[in-house]
C-alpha cells in the first residue's frame, strides 16, 4: 500500500506508459487522494482515475495533455492544468471539473503556468513560480496571494483534515519553509530547514509535521509544524541524489504522519518510522 499522503506531483522527466497494446502515452503527473482510495495519473493524451482495492479504472478522458491532475477525496471534483503540448492545452489554465456528468464546474486563467494545484475541504491553493493563490473552494473566490521566491518546482502543500489548512511553501531565501495558516489567512513561522535550496517538500495528513529535503538529497528532515522542533534527520545517503517525492502516511491523531517515505533518482524508496527513536523500515 503507498504511503497515502502524495501530492500530486508533475514529472521532471515524463515517463513512457502502456495504456494498451497499441497506444502508448508519456506519464506527465500522479496523484493520490487523500486517504489513497484512488489514484489519478495525467499524461500527453488525457488522464485517467483508478481505484486502488481493487484496482480498477473508474474515470477516463483523452481529450488532451494534463499535466497537473488533483483529487478531492472520492468525490466526483477533479482540477485539471493542461500540459501544453498541443494548441488549447494552457498550462495557465486550471479547469475544475465534474467527473460524473463529465462537465466544466469553472476555469481559473493565471498569468504564469499552473505548476501545482493542492486542494483540502476547505481550501485550493495553486501554485505558481513566483506566487501562490488560496481560493475558497465552495465558492471559488480569491481569498489571499502570496509573493514567493523564484517556485520552479512548484513545492507546496497542504494537510487534509478537517479544520486545519495548515501549509508549506518555500520562503524567501534559499532552504527557508514559510508555515501559514490557509484558513485565517496569516502566517505562522518561517522555518530555515536547509542550508541549500528545497528539492522535495510534504505536510502530515494532520498538518503536525513537515519534510523536506535539499537538492543534495542526502538527508530527510522532519520538523514540527508551527513550532519547527527539529523531530528527526534521516540520512538517504552518503552519495547525492535528487529526492523527487516526500510523502507521510495516514494516520490518526496523536500518531499523525508515523512513517516518512522519500522517492530519489538513484531508483531508490526509503520508508522511516516517525517516532522518538526512529529507524527505517525499508
Amino acid at each position: 500500500r503507498p504511503l497515502p499522503h502524495a501530492p500530486s506531483r508533475p514529472l521532471r522527466r515524463p515517463l513512457p506508459i502502456t495504456a494498451s497494446p497499441t497506444l502508448t502515452a508519456s506519464l506527465l503527473a500522479y496523484t493520490f487522494n487523500q486517504d489513497a482510495t484512488c489514484l489519478a495519473i495525467g499524461t500527453d493524451r488525457g488522464y485517467q482515475i483508478f481505484t486502488c482495492e481493487p484496482w480498477a479504472s473508474a474515470h477516463s478522458c483523452s481529450e488532451g495533455g494534463v499535466g497537473v491532475v488533483e483529487l478531492l477525496h472520492s468525490s466526483s471534483l477533479v482540477a485539471l492544468v493542461g500540459a501544453g503540448t498541443r494548441p488549447g492545452e494552457s498550462t495557465r489554465r486550471l479547469v475544475m471539473l465534474n467527473t460524473r456528468t463529465n462537465t466544466s464546474i469553472c476555469e481559473l486563467n493565471f498569468s504564469s503556468s499552473v505548476l501545482r494545484v493542492r486542494m483540502n475541504a476547505s481550501r485550493l491553493l495553486v501554485v505558481l513560480e513566483t506566487r501562490t493563490h488560496i481560493f475558497e473552494l465552495s465558492s471559488m473566490k480569491l481569498l489571499h496571494t502570496l509573493e514567493t521566491a523564484p517556485n520552479r518546482l512548484g513545492l507546496a502543500d497542504m494537510c487534509v483534515a478537517v479544520g486545519r489548512c495548515h501549509a508549506v511553501l518555500p520562503a524567501a531565501a534559499p532552504g527557508q519553509i514559510l508555515f501559514f495558516d490557509a484558513l485565517q489567512l496569516h502566517a505562522l513561522s518561517t522555518l530555515h530547514a536547509r542550508k541549500s535550496a528545497l528539492a522535495a517538500l510534504a505536510i502530515s495528513p494532520c498538518g503536525s509535521r513537515v519534510a523536506s529535503a535539499s537538492e543534495k538529497g542526502t538527508t530527510v528532515s522532519v520538523h514540527s509544524f508551527p513550532q519547527g522542533e527539529l523531530l528527526h534527520a534521516f540520512r538517504r545517503g552518503a552519495i547525492p541524489a535528487s529526492i523527487y517525492h516526500l510523502a507521510f502516511s495516514s494516520c490518526l491523531p496523536p500518531h499523525d504522519g508515523a512513517a516518512s517515505g522519500a522517492g530519489a533518482a538513484a531508483a531508490t524508496a526509503q520508508v522511516w518510522r516517525c517516532s522518538r527513536a526512529a529507524m527505517p523500515i525499508s
